[in-house]
């Protein structure tokens, strides 16, 4: 049964609704923008007077093409910026692809990120870290951070990475998961897979060769809600995995805005205004709990 889950893993594919109206409340009246297909994402006030390139990823339950509304995080970030008079176009990637396209200034704006030390290396420009080529916002609502087996692994985890050393761990290309981990992982403390989406991450822990991954759960599940496996092949997926506690870190999520952007600190300033105001109004709280409604 879980090689034959595997396979549904890995060739599934979704059909991608249209991209939905995104309303708010600004200055006490209801503004409700409608999106159009761009050429290669999805257009939000094109006529703008500046029109910023977003690139992102499918993400479920945060961001997904799949989901009736986008998820909530494609909701804040459309209503972040067009209440701030500029115009988006957003565009799905793998995420390295997102990451290449944001580092090289071709995109001015990738989301949602992790935080980012001040030590960790660009992937795509030689000699500078990811944050002298990106700058990050403030945070907003994320999720927690874990290291995740199947039940039946006897999995020996005190909390710190020591314990789980000798383990083979499945990574996602490109992601950026604890200060900790990551210097494990590039110093090769720790053996790892290296794949492009949490599908595959599921595939590898499923097909057992790896006994551990790393992701947050609640996302994880929600790729597999997502697909198009029977009720009966989902549950045995969910009943199958678990996350091991402590997790590793609750991540918060941000924006990376790209430093060749050239009025860069003013669209940062923005977005930060924002999150702030919306942090002071729960705005967050409540599009989180909009979304999961509108989206049973």
């Amino acid at each position: 049964m879980i090689k034959s889950l595997c396979c549904l893993l890995l060739f599934s594919s979704f059909t991608y609704a249209s991209p939905p109206a995104i309303s708010f409340i600004q200055d006490n009246e209801l503004i409700t923008v409608k999106g159009q297909q761009t050429d290669y994402g999805y257009g939000y006030n094109l006529d703008a007077d500046e029109v910023l390139r977003l690139v992102t990823l499918n993400w479920p339950p945060y961001i997904d093409e799949s989901l009736c509304d986008f998820g909530w995080v494609f909701q804040v970030t459309v209503e972040i910026l067009i209440s701030q008079g500029y115009g988006v176009d957003v565009e799905f990637y793998p995420w390295a692809r997102a990451v290449r396209e944001a580092e090289l200034g071709k995109a001015d704006i990738l989301f949602p990120e992790y935080f980012i030390d001040d030590s960790a290396e660009s992937d795509n420009v030689p000699n500078k870290t990811r944050n002298e080529v990106l700058a990050l916002s403030a945070p907003i609502p994320g999720g927690d951070l874990s290291l995740i087996t199947l039940k039946d692994n006897n999995i020996q985890y005190d909390g710190s990475l020591n314990s789980i050393k000798n383990e083979v761990i499945g990574v996602v290309r490109a992601y950026k998961n604890t200060i900790e981990l990551d210097k494990f992982i590039d110093n090769n403390q720790i053996a790892t897979i290296v794949v492009n989406n949490e599908f595959q991450l599921a595939r590898l822990l499923l097909s057992k060769r790896v006994t551990l991954i790393v992701a947050d759960l609640d996302s994880l599940l929600a790729s597999v809600d997502k697909s198009p496996m029977s009720a009966n092949q989902k549950q045995i997926i969910n009943s199958s995995l678990v996350a091991l506690k402590p997790s590793l870190e609750y991540k918060y999520l941000h924006y990376s805005v790209s430093k060749k952007k050239a009025n860069w600190r003013s669209i940062l300033q923005a977005i930060n205004s924002k999150i702030e105001t919306m942090n002071k109004e729960r705005t967050f709280e409540q599009q989180i709990k909009e979304s999961s409604r509108r989206c049973k």
